[in-house]
């Protein structure tokens, strides 16, 4: 298999490969991972050798402060792979130039559980193109870090979503991207972390979309629809219902994504039950479980508080 030209993260199978170049017995390295197939239709994505040199920072040693350094880099390595779980507590440990004892204690809970942890990974499944979603879940959480700065986070899926009639909808599909960062802007309210780790996750999501379309075009589809999701009903408003905000910072933000959402760019906006959103896991240290629920069945239930129903065929 060779890499793509449109995204080094894609491998496409060579026209003279072996029809047996990835198999039931057959391990591929990729992104720093290993992949693995647990059946015909599924593949495993696990961390290839670096969680096994994970060790627990002493507490008592002279030189913990180097050790903390090493083995939150490791340990955030493999997170950024295939453990998206530990994503959050090893972005706060980032943010300790000086740990103290109390951060160490904080990284060796998180290490501790990757050491046991390692086949822990993501498992993908196939997803039919034609009626698929690309979904944007994002959070934010204001003032949270000690420094009092804001955390952003969110997760993109590639999904095939089904509507149920008690006003939830589930999803059934594959990881693609996600980021749990410290906002670098100063945030005044919780709408302005969470319009922020919006504009990071639409950023993010238009780029893949961008390479969903390369590949649609060649199999002659549709092109993916982009569907953002937020659990913070005043962004939601901001965005559908022309809601706005005192803080001039933000207006540009949001007339932004507005206008993305008017040109359709952003197929469509809903607001979510807040425990059924799996960027949650992003920004706190006690999330909801929806994140654990998606990556232990590739399926997820989330109740719908608000949406739009908008035509099928977009306005010139």
């Amino acid at each position: 298999m060779s890499t793509s030209t449109y995204n080094p993260c894609l491998l496409v199978t060579d026209a003279d490969a072996d029809a047996d170049v990835f198999g039931l017995d057959v391990q591929l390295e990729f992104n720093g991972c290993t992949l693995t197939m647990a059946d015909k239709a599924t593949v495993n994505l696990t961390q290839k050798g670096q969680g096994g040199k994970i060790k627990l920072v002493d507490i008592r040693a002279s030189d913990r402060a180097q050790q903390y350094t090493e083995q939150r880099a490791r340990a955030a390595y493999i997170a950024s792979t295939c453990q998206l779980e530990a994503s959050f507590d090893l972005s706060v440990a980032a943010q300790a130039q000086k740990p103290s004892e109390d951060d160490i204690r904080a990284l060796n809970k998180c290490l501790k559980w990757q050491m046991e942890s390692l086949n822990r990974g993501l498992r993908y499944i196939p997803v039919d193109l034609i009626n698929a979603k690309l979904m944007v879940f994002v959070d934010g959480s204001f003032a949270n870090n000690s420094d009092l700065s804001s955390q952003l986070g969110f997760i993109l899926m590639l999904v095939n979503e089904s509507t149920n009639a008690d006003s939830t909808f589930t999803i059934r599909g594959n990881v693609i991207h996600y980021s749990s960062t410290k906002c670098k802007r100063v945030t005044r309210s919780v709408l302005a972390s969470e319009i922020y780790g919006m504009v990071n996750g639409f950023d993010i999501g238009i780029a893949i979309a961008t390479t969903l379309r390369m590949i649609t075009e060649r199999l002659g589809l549709a092109a993916v629809p982009l569907v953002i999701c937020t659990d913070l009903y005043s962004l939601y408003e901001c965005l559908v219902k022309l809601g706005t905000t005192k803080e001039k910072r933000l207006m540009i933000d949001i007339m932004a994504l507005r206008q993305s959402y008017e040109r359709r760019k952003i197929t469509e906006i809903c607001w979510i039950n807040g425990n059924d959103n799996p960027a949650d896991a992003f920004t706190k240290a006690s999330p909801n479980r929806a994140l654990e629920r998606f990556i232990d069945s590739n399926e997820l239930t989330v109740r719908i508080e608000g949406w739009v129903q908008r035509p099928t065929t977009s306005s010139q």
